[in-house]
């Protein structure tokens, strides 16, 4: 982090973790997804197809939140146009 940006902004800051957090949850599903069709079974009471579909709903919903990363935001182009 440079010294520029000391504050937490919600566009810039908080919206690509929130969409990394997802896509890990994301991740998380369809990898339970396979396991439970390795299994044929249920896994923590899902099955299958429940997995598979949470995977999809979060890995559409991580990639809505993305947003531009820093530079979307006045205060963290103000850094930019510094050190330029």
């Amino acid at each position: 982090m440079n010294q520029e940006h000391t504050k937490f902004h919600l566009s810039c800051c908080f919206r690509p973790m929130l969409s990394f957090a997802l896509w890990l949850a994301a991740v998380a599903c369809l990898v339970m997804a396979w396991v439970a069709v390795y299994q044929r079974g249920l896994v923590f009471g899902l099955e299958p197809l429940a997995w598979y579909w949470n995977a999809l709903v979060l890995g559409v919903l991580s990639m809505g939140k993305k947003g531009y990363g820093h530079g979307s935001c006045g205060t963290c182009m103000l850094g930019k146009k510094e050190g330029m």
